[in-house]
This record gives structure tokens, sequence and C-alpha cells, in this order.
């Protein structure tokens, strides 16, 4: 269901790249580094069954990458949804060469709590940053 939000997010996002930062500023994490230019691109990940699809807003200062921030919408807790979050952010982290945030759009404070009990992905540099945004996720 989430994969139409993500494609609504992407078209936005090549459209108007900036609006990829300001729902990142709706998060608790750090604040972004002085960056000159942002790239955007739909990341996609097959599993058996299913194909998952978030949008990538790569950030770069002077040519060089220095943060890519992944997006992927959320209607509901949904742990197989979840499991794809850490293969996109270490393919991420592996293609682009930068730190990776991870920004977990959300329908409501019950999902956001869920989302962020995956804050902290192991040990490879990278975190996930759930932010509400209710009037984007309206119940379907």
């Amino acid at each position: 269901m989430s994969i139409e939000y993500n494609e609504l997010l992407a078209m936005l996002m090549e459209t108007r790249p900036e609006f990829a930062t300001e729902l990142y500023n709706f998060t608790d994490g750090p604040d972004l580094p002085d960056y000159d230019s942002i790239t955007v691109s739909r990341r996609t990940l097959a599993f058996p069954g299913r194909l998952r699809v978030c949008v990538a807003a790569a950030y770069a200062k002077g040519g060089e990458r220095i943060i890519a921030i992944l997006f992927d919408a959320v209607l509901e807790p949904d742990p197989a949804q979840a499991e794809s979050w850490l293969q996109f952010m270490t393919d991420a982290q592996r293609t682009l060469s930068c730190m990776v945030a991870f920004v977990v759009l959300c329908r409501d404070a019950r999902t956001a709590r869920w989302a962020l009990t995956y804050s902290e992905v192991g040990d490879i540099g990278c975190y996930v940053l759930p932010v509400v945004v209710p009037s984007l996720l309206a119940s379907a």
C-alpha cells in the first residue's frame, strides 16, 4: 500500500528537492551538514513475493556526497516493511559511500513510536527517524 505514497514522495521531491530537506527537518535528527546540491532517486529492492520502493535524497558539497536521506511511508506497524529498512540503508551506504539516515513518515503517533524501535540499526552508522505526517498519510 505505501509504495504509492513513496511514488508520490518521489514525484514531489524530483520536482522540488528541498521538500526532502523540509521533511527531514521535522525529525529530531542532527542538523544537515552544509550542502550545495540534492539529487533525488528511487531505490528499489526485490523481496520474495513483493517489491519495496523508497525515495533517496543525496546531499553533496563540491561534488562529494555527504549524506543520503531515505524516505518510506508507513500506514501502520509492519515488521516486514521495517525489515527492508536495514537492507535499503546498507545498500545506499555501499553504493553512495556516505552516511545514511532513514526518515519514516507515519500516519499516527502509535506508528511513529513503533518505527522508533528501529532507530538504532546495528553498528553501520545509520539511523531511523520517524515523523508523523497525518495530513499526508490520511486513511486510505
